[in-house]
């Protein structure tokens, strides 16, 4: 029989999206400047920030949306490609003169990384930026004391980080790679460790922001906690990666008339238990509706017959129509027709009052639409009624939305 371990934490440990929260606190906080021109917290004190958790829950996306979201620059690298003359720099013979006399001397070749960091700010002319470095616990026994050497004074070898650029790293706890070394107190106390977990509700948030497969989503959607597991024996794994690279290949496999298979979902889901329960899940979607009746829907062209047949759906299969019909919605917005937006999400939601004749669908579909960006600015655009009517009933949270559709109405009025 199958087992799975609890991932481990501790009072502190936090999502991914609390993490990304985080990281942009330290970034805004590492760049700010005072009245006379210097960082607030000085670069000795700007300790390194190390994500730690799980594998393939989005640690290593969180630097790169920061430094997005900052507008700053961003290089990337893998400690474990790095031999140590990579990372410090190559030695080389040069001369010097010491009272009057040559002598032959060693120096060393920039680092490699540092390098990176300095090309970034010639191309890109942001003078600052997070270097992020991957995998830092799994690095080669030759760099423990140059590692510890970057924690410290953030330099590698004779080459310095520059000013402005913030170290960001992340690791695995060794229970998940064999290869990670522990960090020892002495190392621990020159870093900000920040523990992460997964968190199925902020990928989802993630998963609607991208269009990912509305089957995939429909399927954590109905447990949130589906998003990751991890095997007794270090052999298996389900990951926020290996959904979001299932979500891909399916759309892929679709586009292309392919068979979607039950070895192909054991191919990113590695634990079996869960890979069957997926393809299960995705061969009982397929058997209940098609990609042309879900067409249908959104066009407002569904007639009694396919009412009738989606009136007895289950509840997992009511979560995958909605994730699909929001889709087609989010594609709709995306392509800057508003008028089609406003229409499609009317017949969307005379549908569901056909079929299921309560507001429990209507709530689950337009609460879904709030993760998404680009559709919830086309309904404010077009005061959308049904989605205006939602919002008489929210929560004090999204009361900035109402507010937006009111003062759009009132402009569109006068």
């Amino acid at each position: 029989m199958e087992k799975t371990i609890a991932i481990k934490t501790d009072s502190y440990s936090i999502t991914i999206a609390q993490a990304a929260e985080r990281l942009e606190n330290i970034c805004r906080t590492y760049l700010e400047k005072d009245s006379s021109g210097n960082y607030a917290i000085p670069v000795n004190r700007q300790r390194p920030v190390m994500l730690i958790g799980p594998a393939g829950i989005g640690k290593t996306d969180i630097p790169k949306q920061t430094a997005e979201k900052l507008d700053i620059g961003y290089v990337s690298y893998s400690i474990t490609h790095h031999t140590r003359q990579s990372a410090l720099g190559l030695p080389k013979i040069v001369t010097r003169t010491y009272n009057g006399n040559e002598v032959a001397t060693t120096e060393y070749t920039a680092s490699e990384i540092v390098t990176s960091v300095r090309d970034e700010i010639e191309k890109s002319g942001k003078a600052n930026g997070i270097l992020f470095i991957d995998e830092v616990n799994c690095a080669s026994e030759t760099l423990a004391a140059p590692m510890l050497q970057l924690f410290q004074n953030k330099t590698l070898g004779q080459s310095k980080i520059p000013d402005g650029w913030i170290l960001v790293m992340a690791g695995n706890p060794p229970e998940y790679n064999k290869s990670v070394k522990e960090f020892d107190a002495v190392t621990r106390d020159r870093l900000r460790i920040i523990n992460v977990i997964p968190d199925g509700v902020a990928w989802l948030d993630y998963a609607a922001k991208r269009g990912l497969n509305p089957i995939v989503t429909a399927f954590i959607t109905s447990d949130p906690s589906k998003i990751y597991a991890f095997d007794e024996d270090n052999i298996g794994i389900v990951s926020p990666r290996g959904w979001e690279e299932l979500c891909i290949t399916i759309d892929a496999y679709e586009r292309n008339n392919f068979p979607v298979t039950a070895d192909l979902v054991a191919q990113f889901i590695g634990i079996p238990a869960a890979a069957n329960e997926f393809y299960n899940y995705y061969i009982l979607v397929k058997e209940t509706i098609t990609e042309e009746e879900i067409e249908l829907i959104v066009r407002g062209k569904a007639d009694k017959e396919l009412i009738k047949k989606l009136s007895n759906i289950s509840v997992n299969i009511r979560f995958m129509l909605i994730e699909c019909m929001k889709r087609k919605l989010r594609k709709c917005a995306i392509s800057g027709d508003l008028n089609a937006v406003n229409e499609m999400m009317n017949n969307i939601a005379d549908f569901v009052k056909k079929v299921y004749g309560s507001n429990g669908e209507i709530e689950m579909f337009m609460s879904s639409i709030l993760t998404d960006s680009d559709i919830v600015k086309a309904a404010i655009i077009t005061h959308n009624e049904h989605f205006g009517k939602y919002l008489d009933d929210v929560t004090t949270a999204e009361s900035a939305i109402k507010k937006k559709i009111k003062k759009t109405a009132a402009r569109k009025s006068s």
